[in-house]
């Protein structure tokens, strides 16, 4: 096996990746887009803006990620424990040394903690389940890998019998009745896909179950999807997927301080009274320990769609396999640890743009999530250095390597509970950086965001193939505008888009892979199979850096809210060709339109007083009046009531959802109101929704109308 902490650069491959660093320092030129053109910015400034971000791409340099991503993914960084701790004084370290002033910022939480995990099959034979991989000889700090464990499943010691469920969602739940099999009293086994773990435990107990055992397949990441670690990126039969099971899609952060950050002093509520804490022992195992419970399994045989990676098949149950899971788990307040580092802004330095990546990691998290935060603090090293030299950006730009996110966005949730007054009135955007390594672009983001991804990515490298990012992830669209996602959860950008109403955006690089969350996720995984030179990870530095430049300096901030009207007709309109049980959605729809033509107003006298120049005062207060309104739209989205049964969550349009966990539920107290065939919650849930477009209509209307 290939050492552990991934190989030396040799001489050759070090020439290889000079030689794309060649293809991927100097930005790609736009090809629908003339040369001196950039969105929001006037005529006599776009050069400045060009040799900044020209600037700043060149000095993004590959060679630093690395040393800072292997220094970083060398010892496991869980949430709480002492590698956490060194790789907090290694980030702070390395940042001042680029002549930065790092903050470090503290919130005392309510984490869980394992101290035994076992999990028995105790019927129809006896066998004692592994917990842990089967790391190899010399793998440092072995000792610090935390076994298979799922963050803030409750303690206890559960035998019963296993019942097969597939991925554990509504819909699976509802096949094993018209089977006549019940979970009642049951120990419930999973696998892990389609679905958010914590939506699994939520349903089995929402169904009875006495507890959950959720393993990955290997028809989803393992075997049967190519080779395995070491030889390939998939999953082995030893690799177990850790994971939080807090229900975030509830609330995320600390399960007790909901909407106010966990410092000294707040009021906090008890345990029992948290609605994001799940209620039933759950756990985690890898394939080649769950095929011993799979093997003992009968009753009648699951549908073809439930079957798996396995050449055997797959049985409902109940039993005769029978299992019992001890898990000794306590509970503690500890602290989690943000890295925050500002670069201020000369002309709006209240005004903020803010770039952000989780530090911590299940294992030794060399991908998820040393990738997205090694890339932050290379972004943050850059523009301190250009800082130093007198580049200013006009706008305050925030970096920020988050604690705790693999519990349950913890870190992020809290300071941006603790900063609401100050998001609110003056965050411009939000950037997430939740994995850069890889070989394939994708993003997810508000839809007045899309047309500034697609500038950027039209004037960055994609390192495989030499042509813009753009170019290359359009081929793969079929030629097509490529699609950008939708935000749900399970990411920092949570707190920012749907508790605040700042526009936000994910992007990043992935690569089809099972390492995911395991003790396999390290540094080799990635030199080797995932990232080779590291030219993704710079990609995406890029990429997030001039958009923050560009957002930080525009004389008009480039956000379309004209686009996102148009995305809030589409899905108003798909919803009500399904059916709105009597309830009319034309006053939403008809409230859409009017906003649509109120942002379009505001862009056209923005691109008029833009493509003359800048020449008057009346102009310059104009552009601020613009400027404003372009900041508030998105709060104009939140409701401060937040969603019925889900306050916390206050966006109107966005939510993750209940029974997802991760993907996105547009206009989600709509569908939900939908799903349970609630007339009086869908009219009230319309009502709101239609306050929010005319406020974000009468802000587009106010910028234009003096």
């Amino acid at each position: 096996m290939v050492g552990f902490r991934g190989r030396p650069l040799g001489r050759l491959t070090i020439l290889s990746v000079v030689a794309l660093l060649c293809l991927s320092v100097v930005p790609v030129q736009a090809k629908s887009e003339p040369s001196h053109r950039i969105a929001g910015f006037s005529k006599d400034k776009m050069a400045w803006q060009r040799q900044f971000e020209q600037r700043f791409s060149e000095d993004v340099k590959e060679e630093r990620i690395a040393a800072d991503s292997r220094a970083l993914s060398l010892r496991p960084s869980l949430v709480g424990s002492e590698g956490n701790r060194d790789s907090l004084k290694y980030a702070v370290r390395q940042l001042k040394k680029a002549g930065l002033q790092p903050e470090i910022k503290s919130y005392d939480v309510y984490l869980s903690i394992p101290e035994n995990i076992s999990v028995t099959l105790t019927a129809p034979e006896k066998r004692e389940l592994k917990v842990m991989e089967k790391l190899p000889p010399g793998t440092p700090f072995a000792k610090d890998v935390v076994p298979g464990y799922n963050a803030y499943s409750p303690a206890g010691e559960v035998e019963a019998e296993l019942v097969y469920a597939n991925y554990g969602r509504p819909e699976d739940f509802e096949e094993l009745k018209k089977q006549g099999i019940s979970v009642k009293g049951k120990v419930v086994l999973v696998r892990y896909g389609r679905n958010f773990r914590g939506v699994k435990t939520d349903q089995a107990a929402k169904h009875g179950a006495r507890g959950v055992i959720i393993y990955s397949d290997p028809a989803d990441d393992g075997f049967t999807r190519g080779k395995v670690y070491p030889e390939g990126p998939w999953r082995p039969a030893d690799a177990i997927q850790r994971g939080s099971i807090l229900y975030i899609y509830r609330y995320p952060g600390d399960p007790l301080t909901p909407g106010n950050p966990s410092l000294p002093g707040e009021k906090r509520i008890s345990p029992d009274q948290a609605d994001s804490l799940p209620t039933i022992p759950t756990t985690p195992i890898s394939y080649g320990q769950a095929r011993h419970l799979l093997e003992n399994m009968k009753g009648p045989e699951a549908p073809e769609s439930w079957q798996g990676g396995f050449s055997f098949p797959y049985r409902l149950g109940p039993g005769p396999a029978k299992v019992k899971l001890s898990l000794d788990i306590r509970y503690a307040k500890k602290k989690v640890n943000d890295v925050i580092v500002r670069i201020p802004g000369s002309k709006y330095p209240e005004e903020l743009v803010v770039i952000g990546a989780h530090r911590d990691g299940w294992v030794y998290g060399a991908r998820d999530n040393n990738s997205g935060w090694s890339s932050v603090m290379e972004i943050a090293r850059v523009l301190g250095s250009l800082y130093q030299k007198g580049w200013r950006p006009e706008r305050s730009i925030v970096l920020a390597g988050w604690d705790g996110e693999e519990y349950g966005l913890i870190g992020s949730t809290e300071w941006a509970e603790e900063h609401r007054r100050h998001l609110t009135k003056n965050a411009v955007a939000y950037l997430n950086m939740d994995g850069t390594a890889g070989q394939y672009f994708g993003a997810s983001a508000v839809p007045s965001m899309k047309e500034l991804i697609y500038a950027v990515t039209r004037e960055v490298t994609e390192p495989r193939t030499g042509t813009s990012i753009y170019e290359d992830w359009e081929k793969r669209s079929g030629d097509k505008p490529p699609a950008i996602g939708a935000l749900g959860s399970g990411s920092d950008y949570t707190a920012f888009l749907q508790h605040i109403g700042v526009p936000s955006a994910d992007t990043g690089f992935s690569s089809g892979e099972g390492l995911y969350h395991s003790a396999y996720d390290n540094s080799d995984s990635v030199e080797r199979l995932i990232d080779p030179g590291y030219l993704h990870h710079a990609a995406g530095a890029r990429v997030n850096g001039i958009m923050a430049l560009r957002l930080a300096n525009a004389d008009v901030l480039p956000l379309r809210y004209s686009d996102y009207a148009d995305e809030v007709l589409r899905l108003l309109k798909e919803m009500e060709e399904q059916g709105t049980l009597g309830v009319s959605l034309v006053p939403a729809i008809e409230q859409a339109e009017r906003w649509k033509e109120a942002a379009a107003s505001l862009e056209r006298n923005a691109h008029r007083i833009l493509s003359d120049g800048i020449v008057t005062p009346e102009e310059r207060r104009q552009l601020q009046r613009i400027n404003a309104a372009l900041r508030k739209q998105e709060r104009d989205l939140t409701q401060p009531k937040g969603l019925p049964g889900r306050p916390w969550y206050k966006h109107q349009i966005w939510a993750p959802g209940l029974t997802t966990g991760y993907a996105a539920q547009p206009l989600p107290a709509l569908a939900e109101a939908l799903q349970s065939g609630d007339r009086k919650a869908l009219q009230r849930a319309v009502d709101q929704l239609q306050k929010s477009l005319l406020e974000a209509t009468r802000t587009a209307k106010r910028a234009t109308s003096r």
